[in-house]
């Protein structure tokens, strides 16, 4: 039985389907038909697992969906417990609401965060800050996204 991951993506260069099992790096296998190419990659990762054990190599464990049952406990200092709950208390919801509102803000400011760093990497586009925040950053030219700032000299062009 196969135990592995499997991601099956449409690859318009090869004009069909590309199976992979995400702990068996760089193994791949082509399909015309995505139940093909899970077939075909079933058949190689043998080989695959085959030649490891042959050479002494460990062999990937498989990946296991972990059972998540939306609980933990979480050890504060009791000054930023107090702070919390005076703020949940503002908003007149509880302590729990309180922390899950925030921890799904960060969350998503990050992905938000990540989403313009990669933008910005791949050149799609030229960040700039205003003058009046340039002159603050002593005539550096960049960009802030949330509390991220991206700061290059002047007339130094991003890569």
């Amino acid at each position: 039985m196969f135990k592995y991951s499997l991601q099956i993506k449409w690859s318009d260069e090869d004009n069909g389907y590309i199976a992979t099992a995400p702990e068996l790096p760089g193994l791949s296998a082509f399909g015309k038909t995505p139940e093909e190419a899970v077939s075909e990659l079933k058949i190689a990762a043998e080989a695959y697992l085959e030649a490891l054990k042959e050479s002494g190599q460990a062999i990937p464990v498989p990946e296991k969906l972990a059972p998540y049952s939306g609980q933990i406990r979480l050890r504060m200092p009791k000054s930023l417990h107090a702070k919390l709950a005076a703020a949940a208390a503002v908003d007149d919801i509880s302590l729990n609401t309180y922390i899950i509102s925030l921890l799904s803000e960060r969350h998503g400011e990050s992905a938000a965060v990540n989403l313009i760093r990669t933008i910005i990497e791949k050149g799609a586009l030229s960040p700039e800050v205003p003058e009046s925040a340039r002159a603050a950053r002593g005539g550096q030219r960049g960009s802030h996204v949330g509390n991220i700032s991206m700061v290059r000299e002047k007339k130094t062009p991003y890569k």
